[in-house]
This record gives C-alpha cells, structure tokens and sequence, in this order.
C-alpha cells in the first residue's frame, strides 16, 4: 500500500513538472517572439519618422509630420498588443505584461536623445506632445490589458478588468497606490536620469517602475483598515506610473521652463524627469512595477505570518 501511494505520488509529482515545462517552454518561446521579431518591427517603424531638421531625433509624435507620427504610434501600439495578447495565451497574462515592455522598450531604445528634441524645438507644443503621446500609449496599454483580463478569476493581482478597475478607483488604498506609484517614478527619474541617452531612458524607466511598486504597496497597505489589507493590484499602481509619462512634460513647463530648454539640453543639465521618453515610461510601468511589488506584498506575507505563527506556539 505504501508502494503504491508513493508511485501515485511520483507520477503526480512528473505531471506537474511536464506542465511546468510546458509553460516555461511557452513563455520563452513567447518571450523569444517579442524580443527577437515584433519588438523590432516597432522600432523599424518609430524610426522611419523625420525630426523636423530632418534628423532622426524624435519620438513618435514630435517629428515632423503629425499624420505620420499618429500611424507610426498606431502602428505600434497594435503590435505592442498583438505582442500581449498572444504571450497570454501562450504563458499567462503577467507574461502578457512583461512582452509589452519588451516591445516598447526596442521603441525607447532606438528613439531619438530627449535632449536633442528640447533643442530642435524647445517649445510647448513639444511637451504637449510628449505628455499627449504618453497618454495615448497608456490608454492602448490599458485596453489591451483588459482585453487580456477576460479570463480574469486565476491571477486577480494582475487583472485590469473594467469591472475592477472602475471598483478600485472606488477605494482609497488603490487612490494611494496611484499616487504612490506615480510619486515614486518621478523620485527614482529625478534623483537617477542623468543623461538623455535612450539606454538610460530605457534604465530610468525600469527602476523608476521598481520605486513605483514599493511605494505604490507600500502606500495602499498603509492606508488600509488593520488586519484587512489582502494585498494591491498591479493596475492601480502601473496607472500612477504610465501617468508620469503624461505628468512630466507638464511640469517641465514651469520647472525648469520651456525657455531653458535649450539651454540645458545643450549643457547635458536636464532634469531626469524630463529625460524619459514616452515608450520608456510606459515600458518601465509594465515591467519594474510588478518587481518593487513584489518586494513588499511579499514583505507585508512574511510579517503577517510570523504573528499566526507565534499564537499556534502558544
């Protein structure tokens, strides 16, 4: 009888390992897919603009056509969800989440430096369509990941379910979640963005996304009644963090100013907030967050264990 159980227990235990690797397999091969073929194709796309003195300093909607700056962000924001919602079938929606940061970042990456930009036309119209583009790449985001949260009763921590969302910005620790995350995003961009380079853009947005899940858990649990704080979502804090994005360029119109724009970009003096490109804020939403949450709900786990554990002592 015990030989028995443990043989049952045996081929139970290689049925989850095969699945295991069935999924592992399915999440590379996703993984492989965005990085290596729809992530590019992005890039190719964005780069195709025209700065407006005809250089290839721009991000998608400050060159120097707006019809062909909206199709390039169009044409990328329908990959960046072809590339989530295909890594969701494939290996599960927070996979889903990670394959859209990869496509955006090739974007970020291969965009144009955001000092060079401020130079060529330090102006508002510039920040207006830096906030308004980061905007528009939220939203795209924002509905593709509701599209992917259909499914949405396995992994509520990572839905964005319009039935959920609609709840959350009902309650004040998600409020404080997107205030957290997005206070945390703009700390980490000022204290760290200290060039404009696209791979410290890219850099930037990562580790603001990191600052902006620990302070956005951090924040929702603080405000939560005692004993009742089941843990924060992705979606309100990754919503703080795309707004940044959008938040930014707007401050940069009264700090520094739009008329020392230009002299700081030539100087390499620019304020760190307003040295992320639109692509690398949504990129570093979608893939630091859940990092820095992590670290917390995992934290604020451990903690509220240790005191069940104590009473089961006594």
């Amino acid at each position: 009888m015990i030989t028995w159980y443990a043989n049952l227990l045996a081929r139970a235990q290689c049925c989850v390992d095969d699945k295991s690797m069935i999924l592992a397999i399915r999440q590379w091969i996703s993984r492989a897919i965005s990085l290596c073929l729809i992530g590019p194709v992005a890039a190719v796309l964005a780069a195709r603009l025209v700065a407006p003195d005809g250089s290839g300093q721009h991000t998608l909607l400050t060159g120097d056509s707006l019809v062909a700056g909206v199709f390039a962000l169009l044409s990328v924001m329908l990959l960046t969800s072809l590339a989530g919602i295909l890594s969701t079938v494939l290996g599960g929606r927070r996979e889903g989440l990670l394959n859209m940061a990869f496509v955006l970042g090739w974007v970020a990456w291969t965009t144009g430096r955001m000092g060079n930009i401020y130079r060529i036309s330090p102006d508002t119209g510039t920040l207006l369509m830096l906030s308004i583009e980061a905007l528009l790449l939220a939203v795209g985001v924002i509905v593709t990941a509701s599209i992917m949260s259909v499914q949405d009763d396995r992994d509520p921590v990572s839905s964005f379910a319009v039935g959920r969302l609609s709840g959350w910005f009902k309650q004040k620790p998600m409020l404080a979640a997107i205030g957290g995350g997005l206070v945390g995003a703009v700390v980490m961009a000022w204290l760290w963005g200290r060039t404009d380079l696209p791979g410290q853009s890219v850099g930037v947005g990562f580790f603001g996304g990191l600052l902006a899940g620990v302070m956005g858990a951090m924040a929702a649990g603080s405000v939560s009644e005692k004993g009742k704080h089941g843990g924060t979502p992705f979606a309100p804090i990754m919503i703080g963090m795309m707004l940044c994005g959008v938040v930014a360029p707007m401050i940069g119109v009264v700090v520094p100013g739009v008329g020392k724009l230009e002299d700081l970009a030539i100087s390499g003096a620019l304020p760190g907030y307003l040295a992320v490109s639109p692509a690398a804020w949504i990129m570093g939403a979608l893939m630091g967050t859940p990092v820095g949450h992590s670290w917390v709900e995992h934290t604020q786990a451990q903690s509220a264990a240790k005191p069940a554990e104590a009473s089961l002592g006594n």
